[in-house]
């Protein structure tokens, strides 16, 4: 019986109960009935590729929810558990890549609900789409007709921007009211299933556009030379994250209402290609050196440039406000 066990030991149960982790699943193992997409709502301001995000139907468990039934000196005992357990709490997410331009994310860790995390790691998972997962699709998710970036591109957005407005909820939720604050993101990119899954030419066409916009000093950029094909997918992978992020970080005109949610709620971003460190993101800096360069358009009551520093200003107080790392000026 639980109730003969000593205090101590059941303590340490309903602690390994909290902090269990979902499997990862298997293409094999998910069906589209099981998922549903957010393209009716607009919390990523992505303006396509929402249907292209496929989140589980089934709502978020409580971990502990079994033992918070059972009964009263129970419920009680895994309350002050779950109160003990590191705050701000760690969140897991498992990330699949199909070939066909989808995500299909799967929450493995959420121990308790907060609005400011600690850690967040989410690692990424390239597969084949098996027949039964193909989706009506028919457009090149890598290439599109239309000026400003690809499918490709927003889908990804629509993930990381969906996260921080909502957090695990996204489906339930489609409201800005500051969203959720990360110390520290994450990123693992781990090998490919199988070869010849990614199209690396576009992969190096885009993240090569980019470093020359934004990075063109960082050395680090050549993907590695001889890899086996699976782990190098997961690099070139990496390496379009990451051109990504630097994108929007850069706050360009065209970026800033996308980009400046990263500024506001991640305290740093950290790379990974297969548990090993590439790269960090070390937004404080950015930040503290981010200054107004381009015209935003006309205003006839404020100036960009004015708009520009008062929004510097409340990112860096929401920032403060959460318990992010912010840069001495």
């Amino acid at each position: 019986m639980l109730l003969n066990l000593p205090q101590e030991l059941r303590d340490q149960i309903f602690t390994l109960v909290c902090l269990a982790a979902r499997e990862p699943p298997h293409p094999s193992t998910c069906r589209i009935e099981h998922r549903r997409t957010c393209e009716e709502y607009d919390f990523s301001r992505a303006p396509i590729a929402r249907d292209r995000v496929w989140f589980e139907r089934r709502a978020l468990e409580n971990p502990m929810l079994s033992l918070l039934l059972v009964n009263h000196q129970v419920h009680q005992e895994a309350q002050d558990v779950l109160r003990r357990i590191s705050d701000p709490p760690n969140y897991a997410i498992d990330v699949m890549f199909l070939k066909d331009g989808t995500l299909w994310p799967t929450w493995l860790s959420v121990p308790k609900l907060r609005r400011n995390l600690g850690n967040m790691y989410a690692q990424f998972r390239v597969f084949c789409p098996p027949n039964y997962l193909q989706t009506l699709h028919t457009d090149d998710p890598y290439g599109s007709e239309d000026p400003g970036p690809p499918p490709i591109v927003w889908l990804f957005y629509h993930l990381l921007s969906g996260f921080l407005r909502n957090g695990p909820l996204a489906l339930d939720r489609n409201e800005d009211d500051g969203g959720f604050t990360v110390q520290h993101l994450i990123l693992d990119f781990l090998p490919a299933s199988e070869k010849g899954i990614l199209p690396f030419a576009s992969f190096i066409q885009y993240f090569k556009e980019v470093d020359d916009m934004v990075a063109p000093s960082d050395v680090g950029n050549n993907p590695t030379r001889g890899a086996d094909e699976s782990l190098l997918a997961a690099e070139y992978f990496a390496h379009f994250i990451r051109a990504l992020l630097l994108r929007l970080l850069n706050l360009k005109p065209t970026a800033m209402k996308y980009g400046r949610i990263l500024y506001e709620n991640v305290g740093d971003i950290e790379i990974r290609i297969d548990g090993q460190f590439k790269w960090r993101l070390g937004i404080p800096e950015m930040l503290s050196k981010l200054s107004f360069g381009d015209n935003l358009g006309p205003s006839r009551v404020v100036t960009p440039e004015q708009r520009f520093w008062h929004w510097k200003q409340v990112a860096l107080a929401r920032r403060r406000k959460a318990g992010l790392p912010v840069e001495r000026e």
